[in-house]
């Protein structure tokens, strides 16, 4: 008998699109959305169409205790 092992290796995505975002963060999508027109979440962008947010943005955002979009931005610049 031939024994077979397999690695099953779970890929943490780059970008995640507003409601996997929303989960991320246990809020409603519609309370995301509001958050983002108020300008309190990371930035956004545009891929092939879609919206996305990038984890290490949302990861980093929640380090920095939930800054607004401008003081985000600026850490950001800060810290590079």
């Amino acid at each position: 008998m031939i024994k077979s092992s397999v690695e099953i290796v779970q890929i943490e995505p780059l970008t995640v699109r507003p409601a996997q975002a929303a989960q991320m963060l246990s809020i409603s999508l519609r309370k995301f959305h509001s958050m983002r027109a108020c300008g309190l979440l990371p930035p956004a962008y545009k891929l092939g169409g879609c919206l996305v947010y990038r984890t290490s943005d949302l990861k980093q955002w929640s380090a920095w205790g939930f800054p607004c979009l401008d003081k985000f931005l600026a850490l950001q610049k800060e810290s590079k």
